[in-house]
């Protein structure tokens, strides 16, 4: 279905801020992760005192799981949420203002919406109830995994260095719970979370429809891809298509919440190699979330209880790591500074 060759981050430069690191006016590993931080930026940008330079991609959807009662608000709340990120009027899109970062945004099945400025459309239709039939058809997923590595191609061509991946969906936290339970061989009454704010009965819901889905899709899976089309959505394929994309291109990326780091893990399945490009944004309060970020072997920049999706967490963590490349680049060496060395 797809073939993608996945870039390696250039250790000259990596090792080069490592090296700058030592330099600097503090003690050995007193700005914490900072440090660690400064240092993986200069490896995906190719550059020992990196400037972030950073794209947010926010795709949307509607999920016919959603009829199962899955989510605790409508399904039309999706494409009314759409219009607010596409005219910049969304908890991502002032964050995302706040660091220059600029949003791109995707329709990837959304019920409904007419064309927006601002919105790039793809053709797709909502996806079908997992529970019941395959989310999505082959030409869907393909459509979508081709617009997301063009997303990460074009931020490649305009400079931009780390891209962030978020998500708008009523009822995509199930499709996700059901990936991170194929991905991680958990069960899903251990994934199941709250999403918009389901009671404890709408937890139990849809860990019983996450296990349906499992029960009839697991004997078919052969692949990440096959996982991805039959328990996703469109949403989830740009996302992986945007991981893979990073990959391929060489751009950083950082994960978001569950449904975004669902989707990145679906690239990870199938691209190993991916892993290096990756960082995590911050840690969701989805049980399944925190069972991706073990999966990966990812440790959160930001613990702040976030569960908004849109990629708010990610943007969020975007401005520790400019933090992080600000104090590699603007302290002084202890030579530069005449600071006597340990």
């Amino acid at each position: 279905m797809i073939r993608v060759t996945i870039a390696r981050p250039d250790t000259g430069a990596r090792d080069a801020a490592r090296r700058r690191q030592e330099q600097l006016v503090k003690p050995p590993g007193s700005l914490g992760r900072l440090e660690e931080l400064a240092v993986w930026l200069a490896g995906v940008a190719g550059e020992e005192r990196p400037v972030l330079r950073p794209r947010v991609v926010v795709a949307a959807a509607d999920h016919g799981v959603a009829a199962e009662g899955v989510s605790a608000y409508p399904a039309e709340v999706t494409g009314q949420m759409l219009g607010t990120v596409a005219t910049g009027r969304a908890a991502v899109s002032a964050l995302a203002r706040l660091l220059d970062a600029p949003v791109t945004v995707v329709d990837a099945g959304v019920r409904g919406a007419p064309p927006m400025d601002g919105v790039q459309r793809l053709g797709l239709t909502p996806s079908r109830n997992l529970a019941t039939a395959p989310a999505l058809d082959a030409v869907a997923v393909q459509t979508a995994l081709d617009a997301g590595r063009a997303i990460a191609r074009a931020a490649r061509e305009r400079g931009e260095n780390v891209l962030v991946g978020g998500e708008l969906g009523i009822g995509n936290t199930t499709p996700a719970t059901a990936l991170a339970c194929w991905l991680t061989g958990r069960d899903p009454r251990e994934l199941a979370g709250r999403g918009t704010g389901l009671d404890d009965a709408g937890v139990e819901r849809k860990a019983a429809v996450v296990q349906r889905a499992l029960d009839l899709h697991g004997p078919a899976i052969d692949g990440p891809l096959e996982a991805l089309r039959r328990l996703g959505g469109g949403d989830l394929a740009v996302l992986t298509g945007l991981a893979l994309g990073a990959g391929e291109h060489g751009v950083g990326l950082v994960c978001d919440g569950v449904i975004a780091t669902a989707a990145i893990a679906v690239a990870v399945e199938r691209q190993p190699a991916l892993a290096p490009w990756l960082l995590a944004g911050h840690r969701s309060a989805e049980p399944a979330h925190g069972a991706l970020l073990d999966h990966l072997g990812l440790e959160p920049i930001l613990d702040l209880g976030m569960r908004l999706g849109e990629g708010t967490g990610a943007t969020a963590a975007l401005a520790v790591l400019g933090l992080a490349a600000s104090a590699h680049d603007g302290m002084a060496t202890f030579a530069e500074a005449g600071v006597s060395e340990a």
